[in-house]
């Protein structure tokens, strides 16, 4: 109970941080936000961590493992989870402002990019993304809540959101 009012308190911070200077009231702005398309990976050796029971990729199209063997031919134990994702994963924006996002593609050869407004309809149609290239991305954020940038090939992880809040 007591780590759950923690994660309250944590959450609640984090907003009022990423959404502070939100609320002034003003002309619409124009924004450009740089976004990294990577793949965190993590490894280790069986005899020091058995490998999960359940294989990762059963759980998420953005999660990928190597298995003891596969990872490493030169050593039977290691054993590797990676996961594809945006980086920054959540930015706060006001209504009616200009948004250029500019990505770029680290890991991957190919990721298909699209962009939804809060009601689910298409704001940017699937783009291709491919590795070690630089794409852009316009909108203008006229709904409130939260706008998704996923790459469907490797979601839920692979997803950054803008969340909206009205101009006052």
């Amino acid at each position: 109970m007591r780590w759950l009012i923690s994660w309250r308190i944590a959450v609640v911070a984090i907003l009022c941080f990423c959404t502070q200077g939100l609320a002034q009231s003003g002309a619409p702005m124009s924004h450009t936000i740089f976004i990294t398309a990577l793949e965190v990976k993590g490894g280790t050796t069986a005899d020091k961590l058995p490998p999960p029971s359940i294989d990762p990729r059963e759980l998420s199209k953005g999660y990928d493992f190597k298995r003891p063997g596969e990872a490493d031919k030169n050593n039977a134990q290691r054993w590797e989870v990676s996961s594809y994702v945006l980086n920054p994963a959540f930015v706060a924006i006001h209504q009616d402002d200009a948004v250029k996002l500019v990505a770029f593609v680290i890991n991957g050869d190919e990721h298909d990019v699209r962009l939804l407004d809060p009601d689910g309809d298409e704001v940017v149609p699937i783009t291709i993304w491919h590795r070690g290239r630089q794409y852009e991305l316009s909108f203008v954020a006229k709904k409130t809540g939260s706008y998704r940038l996923i790459c469907s090939q490797h979601a839920p992880t692979m997803t950054a959101t803008f969340l909206v809040v009205p101009r006052l």
